[in-house]
């Protein structure tokens, strides 16, 4: 059984993540928080069975040019996540199952070898600049995927500036901050979509990773996840 759920729950792992939107601009000295839904298009068609064992949300929390993506699982054994510093462009990803709690470090250095077996996508169009999503002024974006010219419609805040917020994700040709956007990665879709912003100030630690995480090099970390992608697709 732990088998198969480190099976399922991997693919968000790459996914990393990126997000964001609200009439009056958010305080971002003070920080905040942004809550999405996360659903799975594929897997609601084809594998309904698995789905209780996947995040239904993921919370943004984010001060100045930091901040912190948090997936929330049902079970309190499993956890996934990203501490990013996108000034200095370095970040942690994690993940954790059981007793079994790893990180890596991204930085510029070594990017392309997390880049390079995701999704590459190109803008194709800014659709609308006057486009309000949950009461905020945002903007439509059409963006194509390079491998099967597939379109996307994503959807960006414009009052929320965090920079190089998207620098180690497929989207690192956008500078804002994402509110509606989909992925697809080792066969799996993945559709993320805000739907609260508050204005909060986050705790001192908030960015802090917890001692129990070892340490694995990306290379390692990236091996590992394929090796147990390997034989998980989704076909629609």
């Amino acid at each position: 059984m732990a088998k198969t759920l480190f099976k399922i729950l991997l693919p968000s792992l790459i996914v990393l993540v990126l997000v964001q939107c609200e009439s009056k601009p958010i305080k971002q000295a003070r920080g905040g928080e942004i809550i999405y839904d996360v659903s799975y298009p594929c897997l609601e068609k084809n594998e309904e069975s698995l789905l209780f064992l996947l995040p239904k949300k993921m919370i943004m929390t984010f001060s100045n040019d930091q901040f912190k993506n948090e997936f929330i699982f049902p079970t309190k054994n499993s956890s996934l996540g990203l501490i990013n510093n996108s000034n200095k462009k370095n970040a942690k990803l994690l993940f954790g199952l059981g007793n079994n709690k790893k990180y890596t470090i991204v930085d510029s250095n070594n990017v392309d070898l997390l880049l390079k077996d995701l999704p590459n996508y190109d803008i194709t169009k800014s659709i609308s600049q006057d486009v309000f999503f949950l009461d905020k002024p945002c903007n439509k974006i059409k963006i194509k995927s390079l491998k099967n010219d597939s379109i996307y419609e994503i959807i960006t805040l414009k009052n929320l500036k965090i920079k190089n917020v998207n620098w180690c994700t497929p989207f690192n040709m956008i500078n804002d901050v994402i509110m509606e956007y989909s992925m697809v990665q080792f066969g799996m879709e993945m559709h993320f979509k805000a739907v609260s912003i508050n204005n909060i100030s986050p705790k001192n630690d908030f960015l802090q990773l917890e001692k129990k995480y070892s340490f694995s090099t990306l290379k390692e970390y990236l091996k590992e996840i394929k090796a147990m992608l390997s034989i998980f697709d989704c076909n629609e």
